[in-house]
């Protein structure tokens, strides 16, 4: 059962990421109905598995959850900001619950009923000016099943061989209450809908369909990876050994021996570090939910772009960079681009844009996050940093622009005026410059004040084990 909860876990995760990414996707195509349907098949997912291992909380969420997308699915209510951000609280609170679940095994003490009504409420929101509107149900069942119900699931293969009617399994879902598909099956079969050889016949066609798609793909844990990484190490210090030895012998035997371990272990070192590498994509995906939340407290419009998210690093890599990029991220939202009313009062669109872009160079992984917001004044640095007692006064006559806009890295740093939650705590770039460093990377900065800032990274593309 531990087994089964871990991949619950890892699946759950996995599936929340893509939601969020759809969910913004769709906030800014309220009409993409392919988008539509994945959000509701994974919602309807979790809810279903939730519901087998008794998760109460989490299935109660999830249940209003879906059956506010039924009626976006039905085009009977059209997504709005409102509606994604209820959606988007109620991602956050999967988060919380599934991390609850995963360190001590309980749904926690959270209240998530104000969730709940909001969701509620939101379903039965009426059209008034720039509301929303509940279009009249048509009465008639669709005669295909809907795209949402996917024809290797056992309802769907029912309604594909034309042994139940969408409206049937429908009904029978309803009175499921777990995720075991073999339970559908049953009410069908009590219901006099199929017979239970129908079903038998159905579960083996959709376990077929099922185990080609898993044969092609593995879960490994890292820390088997790391294991592995580290046997590497030593074999190829092991190699080496023999190499050494071979230079000073006579034996051609030996020699063609010693060279042939040689290309084995090269080639088995160059493929273990192929299984730690990632795509950057990994660690950007959470960024246009990070800018969205961000512009919409601080009252901007921000649209993020993207380049190079296949570019891959090693996965202790990845996870090193993933704290100072975010960091940056918040920062170009927070301190760069500027309001749209001080944007249009510059001639700016009212829209800012935030763009990262990633790609191999020199052996390393670049990575560029630039904006083009009202830049840094490196005057105003100087000035604060002098205020601070982080520079002499005779360091500050003596420095260019560029030295006064790269004082933004030094320990405790901040130009903001007041402590919120998104910044002016002193903890800032230079806790970005040296995490970086720490896994021999660089950082560095360009601005032009009313036009933008681009931070450069520059990074190893692996960890430097063997």
């Amino acid at each position: 059962m531990d087994e089964i909860i871990r991949d619950f876990l890892v699946e759950s995760h996995e599936g929340l990421d893509e939601l969020d990414k759809d969910l913004l996707s769709l906030e800014q195509d309220p009409t993409d109905s392919e988008t539509l349907k994945r959000v509701f098949r994974t919602t309807h997912t979790i809810k279903g598995t939730c519901g087998f291992f008794g998760l109460s909380k989490l299935e109660s969420i999830a249940h209003v959850g879906e059956s506010l997308l039924v009626l976006l699915r039905d085009k009977k209510l059209l997504l709005n900001p409102e509606i994604a951000t209820g959606l988007l609280a109620m991602v956050d609170a999967f988060r919380e619950i599934l991390s609850k679940i995963e360190a001590d095994q309980t749904e926690g003490d959270t209240d998530y009923t104000a969730l709940i009504s909001q969701l509620n409420c939101l379903q039965l929101k009426e059209e008034s000016g720039a509301g929303l509107k509940l279009a009249e149900p048509s009465g008639t069942e669709p005669v295909n099943p809907p795209a949402d119900l996917p024809l290797d699931t056992l309802g769907g293969i029912f309604i594909r061989k034309g042994q139940a009617t969408v409206a049937e399994v429908e009904a029978a879902a309803r009175q499921q209450h777990t995720g075991d598909p073999r339970r559908l099956g049953e009410i069908l079969v009590e219901q006099g809908v199929v017979r239970p050889q129908e079903v038998v016949e159905a579960l083996k066609e959709q376990a077929e369909t099922r185990s080609a798609v898993a044969e092609s793909n593995i879960r490994v844990d890292v820390r088997l990876l790391d294991q592995l990484m580290n046997l590497v190490g030593e074999l190829v210090l092991a190699r080496n050994q023999v190499l050494q030895y071979t230079v000073t012998q006579q034996d051609s035997a030996l020699a063609a021996t010693s060279q042939r371990l040689n290309l084995i272990t090269t080639e088995l070192q160059e493929s273990v570090m192929k299984t730690r590498m990632q795509p950057i994509g990994n660690v950007w995906s959470k960024f246009p939910r990070v800018v969205r939340d961000l512009a919409s407290v601080c009252g901007k419009q921000i649209r993020i772009e993207m380049e190079g998210t296949e570019t891959e690093l090693d996965k202790v890599i990845i996870e090193s960079i993933k704290d100072p990029l975010t960091h940056i991220v918040r920062n170009s939202a927070d301190h760069g681009i500027e309001t749209p009313e001080a944007r249009l009062a510059k001639g700016k669109p009212a829209e800012g844009c935030l763009r990262l872009r990633a790609f191999h160079e020199g052996g390393q992984v670049n990575i560029e996050i630039s904006d083009d917001g009202n830049g840094v004044d490196g005057k105003k640095v100087r000035a604060k940093a002098l205020q601070n007692g982080l520079i002499t006064a005779e360091q500050a006559e003596r420095m260019s622009e560029l030295e006064m806009v790269k004082l933004i890295f030094l320990p405790g740093f901040s130009t903001a005026e007041k402590i919120t939650n998104v910044s002016g705590r002193g903890v800032g770039m230079d806790v970005v410059k040296t995490n970086i460093e720490k896994i021999g990377g660089t950082v560095d900065v360009e601005s032009k004040l009313g036009q933008g800032t681009t931070l450069k990274i520059k990074i190893p593309l692996r960890e430097m084990r063997c």
